[in-house]
């Protein structure tokens, strides 16, 4: 982050359009395609869980062959986070004392945290203990662990008298949600003038979202709040059903997105000649409105023994499922909510040893409790450069309370103008450790610098 420039500064800190500490000599930059995909949960960060998949030790096979139950104390209370942020346009102008860009990406992200008794509702299904009593008529009927889906579907009365208190009850401290929209962004920064080496920009960047799903369930005080938008995209179908003799045109919500937002970003920047420098913004001012449904709770688990159907040891089918919301609910009321973006405040800097060694760090705060957020995070980057053509970047990143990570990659250019290329794993400490927590890259394909 503390190293972005050009359009890459986008979403970062806008003043970086002209500061550019990796490259303060460029004039233009156009992508094609760059992005990143990562998992990372505490259960990635289980040696016995890596035993298992590298065929470590041979004997130990802690995770398989487990009966459900086993699966339940595998995978409760572990959170587990899922992001994709694919650039598919990026360019930016520098020409004289400003800078300009624009870029389209597309944003995914989707987290949660499963207590016991909700993993043993995904995974177990009608034997979980969760139901160790129902009312069958007059009788009280003990589950010994044999009810089969089938078998709770066909009974009646108890299981769903108060859903809001059973779901209540079930979810305790557990958080699901996902998000997943298009941004457009365009960032303007200025350099001020030059006083004896010393430099200052500022920027502004603003971007247009456009969103296609969105789940948050959550529990506050006892109180559980549920809620989700989703798009059927763009089709034929949809597009084939459009009446347009309607004035308002409102069928058009049917297959386009959403939801739709705005945010902004602010920044600002102080370098020394080429040496050094230091920055600051805050991003994502703003919100979003969805047009979706909150969800009932009268119906809550009445589709539940439909969808339960998993097999615990795809665990990220698991979290596939947790995500949609028929799993919990059976209907909903239409409403429109509007979000506010995750807004974060950004510090970071670097310093420039020699022309081939260069050392950043930065830090980020936000709102945990919202979807996407990350909470604190801490980062520190180191590049060597030793011929004109490779660079070589390593560093390590703090996510929270969470294990550190160690990214490490590589960018390859055909010169100060021209093409460039990178590959990064987000991180490599299971080379020396028998677990690592995040299995992630970030990459870059089809950029041209000049």
């Amino acid at each position: 982050m503390a190293l972005s420039g050009d359009y890459r500064a986008l979403g970062w800190n806008p003043a970086h359009l002209t500061l550019s500490p990796m490259n303060s000599s460029w004039k233009s930059a156009i992508c094609g395609l760059e992005g990143s995909i990562a998992v990372n949960s505490t259960v990635l960060e289980r040696e016995d869980l890596w035993d298992d998949i590298l065929n470590r030790g041979m004997s130990n096979e802690a995770w398989t062959g487990l009966t459900p139950g086993e699966w339940v104390n595998r995978l409760a209370n572990e959170r587990i986070r899922v992001d994709c942020n694919l650039m598919t346009t990026g360019t930016a102008k520098h020409w004289k004392s400003w800078a300009g860009a624009y870029a389209s990406r597309n944003v995914f992200f989707a987290e949660s945290y499963f207590s016991p008794s909700v993993t043993s509702l995904l995974i177990e299904g009608g034997a979980s203990s969760l139901f160790e009593y129902t009312i069958l008529g007059a009788d009280t009927v003990l589950n010994q662990g044999g009810w089969s889906i089938e078998d709770l579907g066909n009974i009646v009365g108890g299981l769903n008298a108060n859903g809001e208190t059973l779901l209540s009850s079930i979810f305790q401290d557990s958080k699901l949600g996902l998000s997943w929209h298009r941004s457009h962004e365009l960032g303007l920064s200025k350099q001020w003038s030059t006083t004896r080496g010393w430099s200052i920009h500022t920027g502004i960047g603003g971007r247009f979202l456009l969103g296609n799903g969105y789940f948050n369930l959550t529990q506050e005080n006892g109180q559980l709040d549920a809620f989700g938008a989703f798009s059927n995209g763009f089709n034929i179908a949809k597009l084939d059903s459009l009446n347009f003799n309607d004035p308002a045109f409102t069928q058009v919500r049917n297959w386009g997105p959403v939801g739709q937002g705005w945010g902004a970003d602010l920044g600002v920047a102080i370098a020394f000649s080429d040496k050094a420098w230091a920055s600051a913004s805050i991003t994502d001012l703003g919100w979003m409105e969805w047009r979706g449904e909150r969800y009932s709770f009268d119906d809550a688990l009445t589709n539940t023994w439909d969808n339960a159907t998993a097999n615990p040891n795809q665990w990220i089918d698991i979290l596939q499922l947790a995500m949609n919301p028929s799993t919990w609910f059976a209907n909903g009321v239409s409403e429109t909510r509007r979000v506010n973006n995750g807004v974060g405040f950004h510090i970071g800097g670097g310093l420039r040893v020699w022309s081939g060694l260069t050392f950043a760090g930065d830090a980020s705060f936000d709102n945990r409790k919202l979807i996407g957020n990350s909470g604190t995070r801490f980062g520190l980057s180191c590049v060597f450069k030793p011929v004109e053509w490779l660079r070589f970047e390593s560093g390590i990143r703090q996510v929270g309370d969470e294990t550190i990570r160690v990214p490490a990659g590589f960018i390859l250019k055909t010169g100060k103008r021209g093409f460039e290329m990178g590959l990064q794993a987000t991180d490599i400490i299971g080379i020396w450790r028998n677990s690592q927590s995040e299995l992630g890259v970030r990459f870059c394909f089809l950029r041209w610098v000049w």
